[in-house]
């Protein structure tokens, strides 16, 4: 009877229950949208990888639907945030500061819901849109000062030498409308006399047109994966990719 021969000590690897040791997991190509494992083909979406599912619904979300409904909901979206910009400008004046930085953040918020209104598409269109609801929240801003100026506006210098009777004080509607007209102007005016509030406003502007630039996206694809040797992951033909840009 022969006896098993022991392997040598070279070979044997000892034991040891101290310490577990794990076997790294081979890398999972997912979908960065839906995060489903990708097991065959896929598509890269501004570098960004995407299975086929994915990739449509991104495209149909770019392509088609009414442009007037787009509009509206852009407009309503950036008058509400134009709205609550204006108003948080003028609350934090009324506490003594002046800070001009917050006229930024109206930029972003009514450059922010002028996007999300136009379903993430942006566009030459929506920019301007949303530089104009931003420059008209600023001067919403400055209209309660603007009023009270007006309000406590002697009456007309030039009248102290004519008869009393004859200049009769603006009523209140004339100096609400007088107060608009000016408020609408406010921005540049203060801007003219403190050039850095001025190109803080400038900032709130660019900050809205920056928001809303147009999406392009780059779509690659398809591509398929392959094994651990370098071959498709199945024995079909691989499909050709293609290039092509949408926005």
């Amino acid at each position: 009877m022969t006896s098993p021969v022991p392997p040598s000590a070279s070979d044997a690897a000892p034991l040891q229950f101290d310490q577990a040791e794990f076997t790294e997991a081979p890398p999972v190509t997912k979908c960065t949208v839906c995060q489903r494992v990708i097991k065959s083909l896929y598509y890269e979406v501004n570098q960004r990888l995407l299975c086929p599912s994915c990739r449509e619904d991104v495209l149909a979300s770019m392509e088609g639907g009414s442009k007037l409904k787009r509009f509206m909901k852009a407009s309503v979206f950036g008058f509400g945030a134009a709205l609550a910009g204006a108003l948080v400008y003028y609350l934090v004046s009324l506490s003594g500061y002046n800070i001009g930085l917050i006229a930024i953040l109206v930029g972003w918020m009514v450059g922010t819901a002028v996007f999300k209104g136009s379903e993430s598409r942006g566009g030459r269109f929506y920019q301007l849109l949303a530089v104009v609801l931003t420059y008209f929240a600023v001067a919403a801003s400055l209209a309660p000062d603007v009023y009270k100026e007006v309000s406590e506006q002697p009456v007309a210098e030039a009248g102290a030498e004519s008869p009393a009777e004859d200049d009769e004080p603006p009523s209140q509607a004339v100096k609400v409308v007088l107060a608009g007209v000016i408020s609408v102007a406010a921005p540049v005016l203060v801007g003219v006399n403190s050039p850095i509030s001025g190109l803080i406003y400038g900032f709130a502007l660019f900050e809205a047109w920056r928001r809303t630039r147009r999406t392009e996206l780059n779509i690659a694809g398809p591509f398929k994966l392959a094994d651990a040797s370098g071959a498709p992951a199945s024995e079909d033909a691989a499909p050709v990719p293609e290039e092509r840009t949408v926005g």
